[in-house]
């Protein structure tokens, strides 16, 4: 039994240790780890990951974001190093490991590709994960998107939000229909798809600006 327990106690800490410093680690990847190295269900290992996640944790080991949800501490020559928990729980909202989850959008979004200058108090996520609460503290706003997020369709989901918001921001560079041009043009988007997208998932207005401002057409002519 007690082999066991310092099998668990080593495979947890071979897959903590394999991770960067700056990503987030769930009970529930450690847990299909571990599972996968004792040939078991990950069903049948979570309770054992749980309790040791738990003493790693007071060891100091880690450092706990939310529930069932962590992140490394690096022991450094000025003593231990711990990432942001904000930033953490941000890429948590974005990614779930290699999948595509979320995106940054609202006035976080505007400010980060150059439309406003006004610095948010809060960063926006859009994100299949709209229900997770936000832990206390934390200068982070989330949004359910218009359909559910993923690799193929996140950046055409991003600049739809921008331009459905370009009126209620306080827009205040000089061309802003060439800022949304030229973003759509860095992700390589396809015109007729971010039409298609605006059609089935946004309002009229945004369809009406998505067309105007892509087939370069007069953008105050939209506005009207």
């Amino acid at each position: 039994m007690e082999k066991t327990k310092t099998r668990y106690k080593d495979f947890i800490m071979q897959y903590l240790t394999a991770m960067d410093p700056n990503q987030v680690i769930t009970t529930e990847q450690v847990a299909r780890y571990v599972a996968g190295r004792l040939l078991q269900e990950t069903v049948m290992v979570k309770k054992a990951v749980n309790v040791n996640m738990a003493r790693l944790e007071k060891e100091g080991q880690i450092m706990r974001l939310t529930k069932g949800v962590y992140c490394r501490k690096v022991k450094t020559a000025f003593g231990y190093y711990t990432p942001d928990k904000e930033t953490l729980f941000c890429k948590q909202l974005l990614r779930n490991e290699n999948e595509v989850i979320g995106y940054e959008t609202g006035l976080s979004e505007l400010n980060r590709i150059g439309l406003v200058s006004q610095m948010p108090k809060k960063r926006c996520i859009a994100t299949n994960l709209h229900k997770k609460r936000i832990p206390k503290g934390m200068q982070i706003e989330i949004r359910k998107p218009p359909i559910m997020v993923n690799a193929d369709n996140f950046r055409y989901l991003q600049i739809l939000d921008v331009i459905r918001e370009l009126d209620m921001a306080p827009v205040d560079t000089a061309k802003p229909v060439d800022v949304v041009r030229a973003v759509a043009q860095e992700f390589a988007l396809e015109t007729d798809q971010l039409i298609l997208m605006a059609r089935k998932y946004y309002g009229q207005k945004t369809l009406v600006r998505t067309i105007d401002i892509m087939l370069e057409g007069n953008y105050e002519a939209a506005r009207g």
